[in-house]
This record gives C-alpha cells, sequence and structure tokens, in this order.
C-alpha cells in the first residue's frame, strides 16, 4: 500500500466509525501511522451552493498534533448532507516555514474533500511559502488571478468570495514574518474586483482588516462582509465608513482547525438577504493540548461551552 492509498483511507475513517486515539503522533512515514482498517474515498453525493465552510490556521505539522484534528474536521465535512459546494481555507496551510514535506502531508489529509467533488480553495498565511505550495498543489495555483501571488475569486449563485493574499515572504525561508500585507497591484485588482462584482461580495484572507488595511476599499464599494483566520479565535466585530453614516462592514475571525486557541471550522449558510456564521467548535487549548483529555483545565471546557453553536450575520448590501 503507498502513501496516498494508505492516508487516504485514514482521512475518511471517522465516516465508517472508527475512532483516532486522542494524542495520535504522525510522521512523514506513513508506516508509523496505524489503523484498524482502511475506508474507501467517500462518494459524491448531492450538493448546496450556498453553504460554504471556511476553515482555516492548518498548522499541518508532520510530528505533531494537528494532523489528527484536521482529519476530524474533514470527517465531519463529508458528513454533511448536502456537502457543501465549497471548502475555503484561510492559509496558514503549513506548520511554520511551508516545507515541502509539510504540504505533502496536507495534500494526502485534505485529498478526500476534492474526491468527494467538493471545490476546494487554499489561501495563504504567514506561515506558508508561494514556491513550495504550488510545487505540491500545481493546479490550485493555476487558478490565481495575479501572477505574483496566490488570489482567487469563489463564485457562488448567490455571493462571491475574494480571497486575498497577505502573506509576506522573507529572503530568510527558515523564519516567516508574522503580520500581514496587501500591496499595491493586489490593492488595486481588489478595487476592480468590487466594482465589477454585482452580486454580495466577501472579502476574505488569512490576516485582519486591520493588516490588510482594504477597510476603505470595501467601505466604497457593496462589500458585506471581511473573514479572516490568523488570531485562532471566533472573534464577530465590524469596521464603520465614519460617525455620520450607517455604512459598516461586519468582519469575523475563525478558529484553527487544531493548533491553539479555539479548535474548529465555520459553516457560512448564504440566504436571501443575509448570510449566516455557525461555528463548529470541538475545544480550546492553548498552548498545545493535554495528552490525556481528563487533563484539560476547567477554564478550557467553559470556552468551549460557551462558543459552540455562535452565529454571526452579514447582510447583503445592495448596488
Amino acid at each position: 500500500m503507498n502513501r496516498r492509498e494508505f492516508l487516504s483511507g485514514l482521512a475518511v475513517l471517522g465516516c465508517q466509525g472508527v475512532a483516532l486515539k486522542a494524542g495520535t503522533v504522525f510522521s512523514t512515514n506513513p508506516e508509523s501511522l496505524s489503523a484498524t482498517s482502511l475506508a474507501p474515498a467517500a462518494k459524491k453525493g448531492k450538493f448546496d451552493d450556498d453553504t460554504i465552510v471556511f476553515i482555516s490556521d492548518l498548522h499541518t505539522n508532520p510530528g505533531g498534533y494537528q494532523p489528527e484534528r484536521l482529519i476530524r474536521t474533514v470527517n465531519d465535512i463529508l458528513k454533511m448532507k448536502p456537502l457543501p459546494r465549497n471548502v475555503i481555507a484561510l492559509g496558514d496551510l503549513a506548520y511554520l516555514t511551508g516545507k515541502p514535506t509539510e504540504y505533502a502531508l496536507l495534500k494526502e489529509l485534505i485529498a478526500p474533500i476534492e474526491e468527494a467533488g467538493i471545490t476546494l480553495t487554499l489561501g495563504m498565511g504567514n506561515h506558508d511559502r508561494r514556491e513550495n505550495f504550488s510545487a505540491a498543489f500545481p493546479a490550485h495555483a493555476a487558478k490565481s488571478k495575479l501572477e505574483n501571488y496566490l488570489t482567487y475569486v469563489v463564485d457562488t449563485p448567490r455571493a462571491a468570495f475574494i480571497i486575498l493574499d497577505s502573506l509576506q515572504e522573507g529572503d530568510n525561508h527558515d523564519k516567516w514574518i508574522t503580520a500581514g500585507k496587501i500591496e499595491n497591484d493586489q490593492r488595486q485588482w481588489l478595487a476592480e474586483q468590487l466594482k465589477t462584482i454585482t452580486k454580495p461580495v466577501f472579502v476574505c484572507a488569512h490576516h485582519s482588516i486591520a493588516e490588510t488595511a482594504v477597510r476603505n476599499e470595501m467601505l466604497d464599494s457593496t462589500a458585506c462582509g471581511y473573514i479572516h483566520g490568523h488570531d485562532h479565535v471566533w472573534r464577530p466585530g465590524w469596521v464603520k465608513k465614519n460617525y455620520g453614516s450607517t455604512r459598516i462592514i461586519p468582519t469575523l475571525c475563525i478558529p484553527s482547525t487544531g493548533h491553539w486557541g479555539d479548535i474548529g471550522y465555520m459553516v457560512l449558510s448564504l440566504k436571501e438577504k443575509y448570510a449566516e456564521a455557525l461555528l463548529k467548535q470541538y475545544e480550546f487549548f492553548f498552548p498545545k493540548p493535554k495528552e490525556d483529555p481528563k487533563d484539560n483545565l476547567l477554564e478550557w471546557q467553559l470556552i468551549t461551552d460557551e462558543h459552540q453553536g455562535l452565529k454571526y450575520h452579514f447582510v447583503y448590501s445592495e448596488k
């Protein structure tokens, strides 16, 4: 059995009722992984064009606890009925410095999503590397709208989603730049998109709107929301145009799939006049999970309980 067959099967074990033991450590060697049985790839099912799943901050670590939590998320997405038409990842796909081994493992773990017929869009975060990502995911990189960045437009019948590339890469690829930034050429492209797209539009990136500084471009358009990751927390908010205007842009930070902080994902349901974001939270931990869940702090459990099922809404703007 080769690496692809093994890991692709492992990633859908949850669909067959096989539980992975908490604390499982993954490595790049598939022989170090074990499972009682291997399931076939998920079958293609019915899709909902108005449901988009957002994931972020996967931090795929071949030697850590993060991959099993990504598998859990993938399993739950594949159990949705109907399936979401789109899954959008908002960066930090790789662990810390975007190594090829991290993208190789990510490719195996996330493959069941595309095998099920779901459209997958993978954005960049500050722990990613464009060159290594593009080598591992050439088909994804080819869909980018700009040559020097990995930017995308995800179009649905009700709304469009602009995925910006806020990654800053330094010369030393063994280090990362935490802060995000949108350069002028990408900013101009965004402004043109906001002018030409006539349906409700969301702007998305790894970093917050304070770091990408696209507030003015959005407020001068009919953009209806800004969604980002990076901070590993469920945090709704909004930015205003000025004190004399009712114009605001709702913002939402979504959790990490498994690194630290709020752990989970977000389901966005597009309705007639607004979109509803629903938090699917599994757990909370910082700075890392306990080996035995029985040792979890009471504070962690209370945060999880308080956050589970929280909702946030984006009202569509009209031209």
